[in-house]
């Protein structure tokens, strides 16, 4: 015994029409429903951390001055986790910013572009500050994925720039490299 029945032939009435919009519709929807997302669709952002070292140059070093300088860096993200995208679970981080700061304080603006393990990308804008909390340096990372993977998610990042004031940031030249741990965080924030 089949329980699949043959459909009557609908008659061409406003009747008979409106029937096969609503048997049409219903067969849109459950073919909707049954076919997956295709792969240009985006899933929700979710969040994704993410934990690694930064290591930074300052074009003039750093002193205990605040002055223009230029910064660029590198971090390997090398352990992240993502609620939306389980595919990732490392990336590397480069960015650059400009701004006026010293050793202990100021602000400045910047992007940064993340490759992920996976082959995608992503786009950072950022505005970051350093202050000084006990001994340590930290810079407070914020900004918005414009471009990639995550486009349109807010994110943050925290940087340890030094835990003691290194004696570079006393002299003319300044400081001109650190590195320390960096841990970022994109989505739901």
């Amino acid at each position: 015994m089949s329980i699949l029945r043959a459909v009557p032939p609908v008659a061409f009435t406003s009747r008979g029409l409106r029937s096969a919009g609503i048997v049409i519709g219903g067969l849109a929807l459950l073919v909707t429903a049954l076919v997956p997302a295709t792969a240009g669709a985006r899933a929700a952002i979710g969040v994704t951390e993410c934990t690694g070292s930064q290591t930074v140059t300052y074009t003039p070093g750093l002193t205990d001055r605040a002055r223009e300088v230029t910064v660029d860096g590198k971090a390997p993200l090398l352990e992240c986790v993502s609620s939306s995208d389980p595919t990732l679970s490392r990336a590397t981080s480069t960015f650059s910013a400009t701004g006026t700061f010293s050793c202990t304080s100021g602000t400045r603006a910047g992007s940064r572009r993340i490759t992920w393990n996976n082959g995608s990308t992503s786009t950072l804008s950022s505005t970051s500050a350093v202050s000084v909390n006990g001994a340590e340096s930290l810079v407070s990372i914020k900004g918005v994925v414009v471009d990639g993977e995550f486009k349109g998610a807010r994110w943050t990042a925290t940087f340890v720039m030094f835990s003691a004031k290194p004696q570079a940031c006393l002299t003319e030249r300044g400081l001109a490299a650190v590195s320390g741990p960096l841990t970022l965080s994109i989505g739901s924030l």
